[in-house]
């Protein structure tokens, strides 16, 4: 039997460990394979079965082939591994795995594909994570571990164990205070706090993330990028008669990741072409005054209130 799995590198291996134990194999005692493998070694391995059943290999094939040179062993490998599905119980973890790599794996047996979960479903995957683990919460617990921890499948599910170790009943405020971190910020999370006339909260998520040690000209730029994004997305929204397409959509339009264009689109939905060309204007206005001896962050934050103020109740009239 070969059995396959791709996706998230850590959720990849967790389930090829736990397909190894539903076939009764502990995962220290299958023959494991990683960098340096061969199909020799590959073979050798898948032969060793004996009086007491097949053999059991676990092959990491994102160890083993990176690059444009392990093209071309990966793919001999996976013929090889062909006539030796009824030898041994066989699991493969090819993370990075192409669509046209998991349809070859598919060919051999059974195969998963386990991507980061994202938007919407990453709050319900983490649901799901804390009741596998036998956790008990109260609502809005998966929501908070998200918006924590972002799209990192292995630092979520790390945190999970920990809560099933305590063993209490939890609220946000308990994990709140066992994890101990802030939620994860990024200049999308300033982007939106300005679109909504909150001053005060788009300063304070542009401290965060100085303390956090980015640069404030770095900051400057994402501001920047991440408004063209946004007014392209508004042109995208205007084009399409007001219907905002799919994150997928925009994303392929916009040249972005999904996560990335699902952000842009929430906030395109309510600005126009005319509310953005000033802001961009004073956020290049602002980084001029940064790099010419200006106090670079007294001009972020004041660029910041000014714009906020732009979008308030009072600067909408």
């Amino acid at each position: 039997m070969i059995l396959s799995f791709s996706g998230d590198p850590f959720l990849a291996r967790r389930a090829a460990r736990e397909a190894l134990l539903e076939q009764g194999v502990l995962p220290a005692s299958a023959s494991q394979l990683g960098e340096g493998m061969s199909v020799d070694d590959v073979v050798h391995a898948a032969s060793q079965g004996g009086l007491f059943g097949q053999a059991a290999v676990l092959l990491d094939f994102g160890e083993a082939f990176t690059g444009q040179a392990g093209i071309k062993p990966r793919n001999d490998t996976i013929k090889a591994l062909a006539p030796l599905k009824d030898a041994a119980l066989v699991v493969i973890i090819d993370p990075d795995a192409t669509s046209a790599r998991q349809k070859a794996l598919q060919e051999l047996g059974p195969h998963k594909h386990l991507p980061v979960p994202r938007f919407e479903r990453l709050p319900q995957w983490v649901n799901g994570e804390l009741k596998r683990a036998g956790v008990e919460f109260e609502q809005g617990v998966p929501q908070y571990l998200a918006d924590v921890f972002g799209e990192d499948p292995a630092a979520i599910a790390s945190e999970v164990q920990k809560l099933a170790v305590l063993g209490e009943r939890y609220d946000v405020e308990r994990v709140r205070h066992i994890v101990n971190r802030p939620v994860t910020r990024d200049s999308f999370d300033i982007i939106e706090a300005v679109g909504a006339g909150q001053a005060g909260q788009a300063v304070g998520v542009a401290r965060q993330l100085i303390e956090e040690g980015e640069a404030v000209q770095k900051i400057f730029g994402a501001l920047v990028w991440q408004f063209m994004i946004v007014a392209r997305a508004v042109a995208l929204v205007q084009s399409a008669g007001g219907r905002a397409p799919s994150s997928g959509q925009a994303a392929q339009v916009l040249k972005t990741k999904p996560f990335v264009a699902q952000r842009a689109l929430a906030l395109a939905r309510n600005l126009t072409e005319e509310d953005l060309l000033p802001v961009l204007g004073g956020l290049l206005e602002a980084d001029v005054k940064a790099k010419s001896g200006a106090d670079p962050e007294l001009a972020l934050e004041s660029v910041i209130v000014s714009l906020a103020q732009r979008f308030g109740p009072s600067g909408r009239r």
